[in-house]
């Protein structure tokens, strides 16, 4: 699953989301795209009898579609201090961001794996959302196991244990996914969130509407999708962040053959 390359509870989730990854090593890019075509393919589910998949799940699906196409940027950097090395992910299974009402924290997101989201259906993917969405300490045990941390653990330890997969490389795919994970934060109504997520490599979205937008010369009122990808340049250069940007909008932009695919 995983190689070595060669060369308060409010303040524990707090720090488990700014302290991993230095903001100075993290890029973001963005642009405003068409969802014309994403707007299609929910329509044409609904047509058919499924309710329409969420934009979460599409952007998520396109996520695991870019790390397919662009290996090289399945990569993380991990380990303890002094002997952090470089990481080749070989699955690719996405983590994303459900809003959770956490003591302390109402809102908070919790970080939880899609597994294969290659290998499931758009329909397949919203209904895991749905789930995770609705998770409670009862019905799912790594949410239990969260919130058992966060309670019942005293910090620092408890910080450690949250943790404890950027020091032990071999506990990331479990808690982690791969490389890249998705979060919306701005999907309820702001254009854009830019900020230094703690995963190597971020896909985000801000809030589909339908402005003015130059398309083939014409200016139309069409539905558009804000999209943002952070990453850490310690892995890759802009050039090569930027090839893999444009595969993830052509993706979203196209509404990709291999979206539907299950």
């Amino acid at each position: 699953m995983i190689k070595k390359i060669k060369t308060t509870i409010a303040e524990k989730t707090v720090w488990n989301m700014t302290k991993i990854l230095r903001s100075e090593n993290m890029v973001a890019i963005t642009t405003l795209s068409s969802a014309v075509n994403l707007d299609k393919i929910r329509k044409q589910m609904q047509s058919q009898g499924s309710p329409p998949p969420s934009y979460t799940a599409i952007v998520l699906k396109a996520a695991a579609l870019v790390m397919k196409r662009h290996p090289e940027a399945n990569r993380a950097i991990l380990g303890p201090p002094f002997f952090k090395k470089l990481y080749q992910f070989e699955n690719i299974d996405i983590n994303v961001a459900v809003e959770k009402s956490l003591p302390a924290m109402p809102g908070q997101p919790y970080a939880a794996t899609i597994h294969n989201p290659l290998g499931k259906s758009l329909r397949v993917i919203s209904d895991d959302l749905k789930q995770l969405i609705n998770c409670t300490e009862e019905n799912d045990k790594k949410f239990k196991l969260y919130m058992f941390i966060l309670k019942r653990i005293p910090s620092p330890l408890s910080i450690f244990l949250i943790n404890i997969p950027y020091m032990f490389p071999s506990l990331w795919p479990k808690f982690r996914g791969c490389a890249a994970w998705v979060n919306a934060p701005s999907k309820a109504g702001a254009d854009l969130v830019l900020t230094c997520w703690p995963w190597p490599i971020t896909f985000s979205f801000g809030f589909v509407k339908k402005p003015p937008f130059v398309q083939d010369d014409q200016v139309e009122a069409i539905m558009t999708i804000p999209l943002v990808m952070s990453f850490d340049r310690r892995i890759m250069g802009g050039g090569p962040a930027s090839r893999i940007f444009a595969t993830f909008v052509e993706i979203i932009e196209s509404g990709d053959a291999e979206l539907l695919k299950e």
